[in-house]
């Protein structure tokens, strides 16, 4: 490419004199934090290749930070581009370390359009181990909500209850794939859900996820022992308590598997559809922690459906989340692909008689169906319910006025 526009490519020495070579000549080594790329500059018909002493990752502001490490907003030299760099808040910590080598070989093990990909790993000026991964210019879901809950018209135009749900569609796709991988995330909730700007949906924070027991594809470096989850986010934590399954509040680490993650991504699609948590933080993480193991499912009649001023959840869904929000793993969904058949039936109106609003709702997909399929046949059997309808009214009319 660039040896085609010039008869000579000259790699530069540190002091900038043009050192000789041609096509091949040897290209200057880099620091670890130094920028790989060195500047293309023309000498006449000469291609220069000057050597850049920079730093290629330039840390621009914080975007989070928790127990073991933070992660900031940085611009990437070499290519162009703006980044998240996640680093290790305590390199001298062996533990931290490690949930971090899990979480960068967990990450870079998964490859889907609805997970954060990892671009590089490194170590820093400071010793502290570091990892680049794509950064999502959105909004977390977290925030998202907020926003539906104030009100907030712009946010209500642009995520209406059939985008809702999309996000919610977009969020068992990549549980789907890492349950196929044989990993439970275990901490899904708003805050580790991005919403792009052109409506992608990007599961993020890997880093307390767990093989699921039994399953041989995963071998991280860390094996913790079950306890109680705590509200940190240090290596002792299991999940975040107002979003864990009964199980994982229980501290049933060893037994969970795609279940228990489906079981928090239901409470994020109730939080999304509702406006209102499914368990409220208590003053105290264990009281947050019982309260989450105590939740029983949502009764259809839940005040919560109908927020005033707000899309009401219809009947449909609230089923399909009263089976996803099952206390007993078993009486949940088998697996996100179940889930995912059943999401998709239920949005085609596809979805089980459970009660006489689903009845009528099923019934009218139905007629409505028949009356693209065959029109004529539809408008038949319409004139046919509407006489009948009228002739039955009349006589009851007639029979009313003879008596």
């Amino acid at each position: 490419m660039l040896a085609n526009d010039a008869d000579t490519i000259a790699v530069a020495s540190p002091d900038g004199q043009a050192a000789a070579g041609g096509r091949h000549a040897t290209r200057p080594a880099t620091s670890r934090m130094g920028s790989v790329l060195p500047d293309v500059q023309t000498k006449g018909e000469t291609l220069v290749l000057v050597p850049r002493d920079a730093t290629r990752y330039q840390h621009d502001q914080l975007l989070g930070r928790g127990g073991m490490g933070e992660v900031q907003l940085a611009t990437d030299h070499d290519i162009g581009r703006q980044v998240a760099v996640k680093r290790v808040l305590e390199p001298d910590n062996a533990h931290a370390v490690a949930r971090f080598i899990d979480e960068v070989r967990v990450v870079g093990s998964l490859e889907h359009p609805n997970i954060v990909p990892i671009h590089d790993v490194g170590v820093d000026d400071d010793g502290a181990l570091f990892f680049v991964m794509k950064y999502v210019e959105g909004d977390t879901l977290s925030d998202v909500i907020a926003k539906l809950a104030a009100d907030d018209q712009a946010y209500h135009r642009r995520f209406s209850f059939e985008h809702r749900l999309d996000l919610f569609a977009g969020l068992l796709r990549a549980l789907q794939y890492a349950h196929s991988r044989g990993l439970v995330h275990r901490d899904i909730k708003p805050d580790n859900i991005m919403v792009g700007a052109y409506g992608e949906v990007m599961l993020m924070d890997w880093g307390i996820a767990h093989p699921i027991e039994g399953d041989r594809r995963v071998r991280l470096a860390t094996t913790p022992t079950p306890r109680v989850a705590q509200a940190t986010i240090d290596g002792t934590v299991v999940g975040t308590p107002q979003y864990m399954s009964p199980e994982q509040a229980a501290g049933e680490v060893e037994a969970l598997d795609g279940r228990s993650d489906l079981y928090s991504a239901f409470t994020v699609l109730w939080e999304l559809l509702t406006l209102t948590p499914y368990v409220t933080q208590a003053a105290t993480p264990m009281l947050t922690v019982l309260a989450a193991q105590e939740r029983v499912p949502p009764r259809a009649s839940d005040p919560a459906y109908d927020r005033p001023g707000q899309v009401s959840v219809g009947a449909e869904w609230r089923h399909f989340l009263h089976h996803g929000l099952a206390q007993s793993k078993d009486e949940r969904f088998t697996d996100a692909a179940a889930c995912l058949a059943e999401f998709d039936q239920v949005r085609a109106g596809d979805f089980a008689v459970q009660c006489p609003v689903t009845f009528m709702k099923r019934s009218n997909t139905r007629l409505s169906r028949l009356m693209d399929r065959r029109p004529m046949l539809s408008i038949i059997l319409g004139v046919g319910t509407a006489t009948a309808a009228v002739l039955g009214i009349a006589g009851w009319v007639m029979l009313a006025l003879g008596a």
